[in-house]
């Protein structure tokens, strides 16, 4: 989930120059001021808050955060520098106006003034470091796809191998669907690796990052049926122009290689998106862990003594990227080898068990896959997985609903948006399939933190029993 992109550079870089503003304040502070500078405690945290947002303001403005200029010594010295001074000297406006005794004290300005540069330096050429490394390790390059052997791929291949790029892009094949005997067997001097269907399982297993659709614009039905094929994997999908003569203005138009393209589909929860998403998870299935975990040895204890069987069950699930895994939930039925779980669990099934029964009713079934978030197979908050090919009446689910496989470009959550708004119980109608899927689509396109806090807190105060838990 975590994919590296300039923009998570960025907003770390900008964090880091912040916390070394911060750092130096401090490390003048405990050598000690040279003269007393009339300032109290709550005065200086103030000034330095002051300081790191107008610092920050500044160099934002001035493109003092773009990847580029890291890896040149002049500009990653040169542009921050210009930032502090900048805020710097907005600071010492404010003192000469609302504090004239503090200039008393010059050689302890001079001692702040040098550690803000100073450690504000030190910063940056570490961040030269690392970012040139990111560079030369190919961190940052992405995995290109291209779908469709045509005359126009060569012109494509061209400018994706081309030297200047090879720090940005690599390209993992070309892909046509078309028969042995129409489809070429090179394009640009590279093979054709296969068909869509190779295509799809490079990308499920997290070998592409973006996919070019060649095809020409003529073909809108073809590019559609592309579409629909690739909308349950998370990877970028661009249809480049076929000329460089278009003027979308409220277009979303991006540059591959040189390439101007339309951008149709984007990776969700990527760059820093994606790391907080894993931090969220990582430490709320912590924690969760730590406080359930008396209640999970309870439950387990209920179930041995209840009914024979194992306490675990494992069931087959389809998650990130289309991929199965297996999901974890405390028994609640007698066992059946018959059942696939694609037909969901009615309200009275017979097979569910006395202790089984309270543990749906009260979600405490579900707790085991806090476990599956910490081995990275689901999130926190998230579209709930279903079994592959899960029934709706007589159709599966992918079959009753055109984007549902869109839910697997994030990972599959212990709870989520449609949960909380009704979307719970086993779905019966392809109405109710149709709300849920919109509920979760319309999380993935509109994710943030507070998002994820709000589904959580009305999931723990409402959420976790109710009619539809059963």
């Amino acid at each position: 989930m975590i994919v590296w992109t300039h923009g998570l550079i960025n907003r770390l870089v900008r964090l880091g120059d912040l916390v070394a503003l911060a750092v130096a304040t401090t490390f003048a502070w405990a050598l000690g001021w040279p003269e007393p500078i009339g300032l109290s405690v709550a005065q200086g945290i103030f000034l330095l808050a002051l300081i790191l947002a107008l610092y920050n303001r500044v160099a934002i403005q001035t493109n003092a955060y773009r990847v580029e200029h890291y890896r040149v010594l002049t500009r990653t010295m040169a542009e921050p520098l210009v930032a502090l001074v900048l805020a710097c000297a907005a600071a010492c406006f404010l003192l000469a106006v609302f504090l004239p005794a503090s200039f008393e004290a010059p050689a302890t300005l001079a001692v702040w003034g040098g550690c803000l540069v100073l450690f504000l330096f030190g910063h940056r050429l570490i961040t030269r470091v690392l970012v040139t490394h990111a560079f030369r390790s190919a961190l940052l390059r992405r995995r290109v796809a291209i779908i469709g052997a045509l005359d126009r791929t060569s012109d494509m291949v061209e400018s994706l191998l081309d030297p200047g790029q090879h720090n940005t892009f690599e390209l993992v094949g070309i892909y046509d669907d078309r028969g042995p005997d129409r489809r070429p067997e090179t394009v640009g001097g590279v093979p054709v690796s296969g068909t869509i269907d190779k295509l799809r399982e490079a990308v499920r297993d997290g070998h592409v990052d973006m996919i070019i659709i060649a095809l020409p614009w003529t073909a809108a039905v073809r590019i559609q049926g592309m579409l629909e094929r690739l909308q349950g994997f998370s990877a970028d999908v661009v249809i480049p122009f076929e000329g460089n003569d278009f003027r979308l203005n409220f277009s979303n138009v991006v540059r591959i290689a040189g390439m101007p393209s339309l951008q149709v589909a984007h990776r969700p929860l990527k760059g820093s998106q994606g790391l907080l998403k894993v931090i969220e998870d990582k430490v709320v299935a912590g924690l969760g862990l730590l406080v359930a975990g008396p209640v999970l040895l309870a439950a387990a204890l209920a179930i041995k003594l209840d009914s024979p069987g194992p306490v675990l069950f494992r069931q087959p699930r389809v998650g990130f990227n289309n991929r199965n895994f297996d999901c974890f939930k405390l028994r609640t039925m007698t066992i059946d080898r018959n059942d696939d779980g694609t037909r969901g669990t009615t309200r009275d099934n017979p097979r569910i068990t006395r202790v089984g029964r309270f543990l749906r009713k009260t979600s405490i079934d579900e707790l085991p896959q806090l476990l599956n978030v910490l081995r990275g197979d689901m999130s926190i908050v998230g579209p709930r997985p279903h079994v592959p090919n899960m029934l709706i009446g007589n159709h599966t689910y992918l079959e009753a609903v055109r984007e549902y496989a869109y839910r697997c470009r994030v990972k599959p959550g212990i709870t989520g948006w449609a949960q909380i708004n009704g979307g719970r119980g086993t779905i019966t109608t392809v109405d109710k399939a149709k709300k849920v899927v919109a509920f979760d689509i319309f999380y993935i396109e509109n994710w943030s933190l507070w998002l994820d806090f709000k589904i959580m807190l009305r999931t723990i105060f409402g959420g976790m029993s109710g009619k539809d838990a059963y």
